[in-house]
Formats: C-alpha cells, structure tokens, sequence
C-alpha cells in the first residue's frame, strides 16, 4: 500500500503524464511508431512544429494510434494516486501531451475525474499548465511532476510529488512541500551496453572467416584491416539494434522478456534512441569509406537491408529469415572486401543456406510456443501457430543443403587446392556441423532453443566442445 501525502484530502492531486505517470514520452513514442510505418508523415511532422509544438503533437496524434496498454508506466506513483483515491482525493491528468493521447491514457485507468492536454494550439506546458491550473483550481492543488519545465507549477502548488527529477530541480523545489519524491533506479551506462547488445558482436566475427580460409591471415596490413572493419561493423549493427528495438516497442512490450529491454521498459528515452543511432551510423560510414570504398559499400547495403528489415519486412513470413540468412552472408562479403580477397562463392553459397536454417530454427522455436498456446498470429511477425511444419521442413532442409554445399567445395575446390597436407581431416567438419545442426533443431522443436543461435553456440557447453573439435580438424588439414 502506498504511504498516504501527508495533507487534506480535499486538496486535488494533479498528475502529469511524460515522463511522470509513465516513464516515456508519449510524443516520441508516437513519432517512433509513424516514422516506421509511415516515414513520409513522420517527415511531414516536422514541418509542423514552425506552427507550434501542439500542432505538431496534434498532427502525430491523429496519425498513429498509441497502444497505452502498453506503455511502461511509474508503479510507484500508479500505486500513490489508487490510494489517494481511495482516501476521496479528486484526481487529475494534466498534461502537455495531445488531448487524445490524455483521454486514451485515462481511459486505461479510470482514476481521473477530469482529463485535459494540448488541443493543436495551445502547448500545455510550463506558464500555460500553471495558468490552466490556478484557474481550474483556485483553492490550490498538488501537483506529480518530472523536470525543470514543471518548476513554475512545483512552486506554486500546495504540495509535489517529485518524479526522477534532476538534482537542480530538486535542490530548487526542496522544502516541507515536497510530499513524496520517487526515483527509479539509475541505469543510464548499463542500460546502454544492452542496448547495443555487445553480447551479439560475437556474430560479426564471421568478418574474419575470408581471412581464415583464404588463408590471408599472415600478411598484418589484411588483419589489421580487418580489425578496424570489424569495430565499423560492431558499431553500425549496434546502431541498427537501437532502430530494431525503436521499431519493435508494441511487441517487445508484450514479450515476456523482451519487455525488460532499455527502450521498451522506459529505461532510456526514446528520443536519445532517435538520435544517437543516425550519429552512429553517419560516423560508421565515415570511417568504413575512408578505410575501403568496396567495404563501406558492403556496409551501407547491410545497412540499407537491416533497416528495410525493421521498417516492415520482419512481418513478412519466410522472407524474415531469408533476409536475416543474408545479413550474416554480407558479414562475410565485407570481410573479403576490407582484407582485399578474393570471394568464393562456395563460402557465400554455404553461409546463406546455412544461416537462413539457423534463422528458422529461432523462428520455428516461436511459431511451437504460439501453437501450444493456441495463439493466432505472433505479434509483429506474421506467423501463425499451424505454421510449424513449414518452419520445420524448410529449416533442416536447407541446414542439409549447407551441409552438401560444405562437402562439394571440399571434394571440388578445398583438397585439391594443395593449402593443406591432410586434406581428409577436412571431412570431420562437415560430420561435426550436422551433429550440431541436428541438436540445434532438436532443441528449437522441443521449444528450449531461447536464444539467438550464435549466441546460443557461445554460451552452450556442447557447442563449444564441437568448435573446439572443428578447430583441431581445420589444424590437422594444415
């Protein structure tokens, strides 16, 4: 139960909604939402804001329909105002967001007696809220704020409820009218680290697979080469993480563990997300042009796939995985390129097979779950639960065919090559890879596969013991 604010309950309690009743903006989340599923309004929302920022709140307001249900709201402070009503304190939303945004918020509650926001032209912020308010509540008023622009209403209420607000903020407002002050744990450096998912860098180690088998990796100019590559491509697919994350807020938000996510739990603004990524793509570029024309052209059209793959593409069956097989291919193409090698189309022939088959374990794995549940359709991906036998044949014939593809270049291409003295080893690694594709799908079928698959690789016990075993059949070779 909530601690009850310590002054008379006739005195309304006014909450503010961005910030404080949930811990996002809802203005941003909105433009996030259009930006991927209507980019051209979302462009067009920034020309409204020469007519003012509640014109431009309007006009992404009536474009994007925000799910409320879904959005990462104070517990805390939910708690607080449930209380307050149960004492009889009259309840309040006022906030500089749209007016239709307020309504759909309240009407998810139920706890306010009245609602009111921006209405296209005048910005409920700062003077404006504090001029509503005086007048809306002459008598006086507490008031649930979170950052400097409230400071005019902190000073004026009766009583504040301080949100996550600034130590100058705080410092500004301190005193016996502060009835409660609730602050969610900081989390600003370690939330960032998840949200460029370090832990998925270990995928674009394929960068240096061309440098192992075409044996460049005695010349330092390739390898180093190949090192700064691979900082360029860890930080754009970072940066394509944040895109992906910003596009996925509804369904991240109704995942059982992707809701704890930075942006979907509202633990980095959605609007640093907005910014930090283009930065960091702009500067990947930068770097990946001055390094190799020919890898910074591989890089944008990675990043032009990735970006196509968040903005819709993800929702289309099959094609998902195809292009995700794809994505992890061109990991290869720009290690080729930033070494100055040669391309083998038996390497790239293999790794698209492959990876599609790895992609469609992780798929398969959610389309069983969605089936033993009797779900319809899984959120923001397309597929049903009867899906399964389809994930299922597709996905272990074309690990199969991955399989047949190694081998052929092995027979065709590897042993006569003369690079290695005993070439037959080579064979051991075809046979290892089957027995971990057959664990792999074994594992997706029984729905126990949670992870991505080359992460999975890297944490399971088995999997490690495999490499290892692939790394003494490859030495062997030599």
């Amino acid at each position: 139960m909530a601690p009850a604010l310590d002054i008379e309950t006739g005195i309304p309690l006014v909450v503010d909604l961005d910030g404080t009743l949930t811990v996002t903006d809802t203005l941003y989340e909105s433009f996030a939402r259009l930006l991927f599923h209507d980019p051209s309004a979302a462009l067009a929302s920034l020309a409204q804001i020469v007519r003012g920022p509640a014109a431009a709140k309007r006009y992404v307001a009536e474009r994007c329909r925000l799910d409320v249900a879904t959005l990462p709201y104070r517990t805390e402070l939910v708690d607080l105002v449930k209380a307050e009503k149960a004492r009889g304190r009259p309840i309040h939303l006022v906030t500089a967001a749209d007016q239709s945004i307020a309504d759909l918020v309240a009407g998810e509650f139920g706890l306010f007696d009245s609602t009111t926001g921006s209405n296209g032209t005048h910005n409920l912020k700062g003077p404006n809220k504090l001029q509503h308010l005086r007048e809306r509540f002459p008598g006086g008023f507490i008031y649930a704020g979170d950052g400097k622009a409230d400071l005019p209403v902190f000073r004026a209420a009766r009583g504040v409820v301080l949100c996550d607000v600034s130590g100058a903020t705080e410092a500004a407002v301190a005193g016996p009218g502060v009835l409660a002050s609730l602050r969610r744990p900081a989390s600003g450096f370690r939330a960032w680290t998840r949200a460029f998912r370090l832990h998925q860098w270990a995928k674009n180690l394929l960068l240096f697979v061309p440098l192992l088998v075409g044996h460049g990796y005695s010349y330092p100019r390739a390898i180093a080469a190949a090192l700064v590559g691979f900082m360029l491509l860890c930080v754009l697919s970072s940066a394509t993480y944040i895109i992906n994350d910003l596009a996925d807020l509804d369904a991240d938000r109704q995942h059982a563990t992707k809701r704890q996510r930075p942006f979907a739990s509202g633990d980095i603004k959605i609007l640093h997300g907005l910014i930090v990524a283009p930065l960091m793509i702009a500067g990947t570029l930068v770097g990946a042009l001055a390094l190799s024309p020919p890898f910074a052209a591989a890089l944008f059209s990675y990043l032009l796939l990735t970006s196509g793959y968040s903005f819709g593409l993800k929702r289309v069956p099959l094609l998902d995985v195809f292009i995700i097989g794809v994505l992890f291919t061109l990991r290869i193409v720009m290690g080729a390129e930033v070494a100055s090698l040669a391309h083998s189309p038996w390497l790239l022939s293999f790794a698209l097979a492959f990876f599609i088959s790895l992609a469609l374990s992780k798929r398969h794995g959610e389309v069983m779950r969605a089936a033993r549940i009797d779900v319809d359709e899984i959120v923001g991906r397309g597929y049903r639960g009867n899906d399964w036998p389809i994930t299922l044949s597709f996905g272990i014939g074309i690990g199969l065919v991955s399989v047949v593809i190694m081998l052929l270049y092995m027979t065709n291409d590897a042993a006569p090559s003369g690079f290695y003295r005993q070439p037959g080893w080579l064979y051991a690694i075809p046979a290892l890879l089957t027995l971990w594709l057959m664990r792999i799908w074994l594992l997706s079928n029984r729905m126990l596969l949670h992870d991505d698959p080359v992460v999975f690789a890297l944490r399971d016990r088995f999997s490690l013991l495999l490499g290892v075993a692939v790394a003494i059949a490859f030495s062997l070779a030599l």
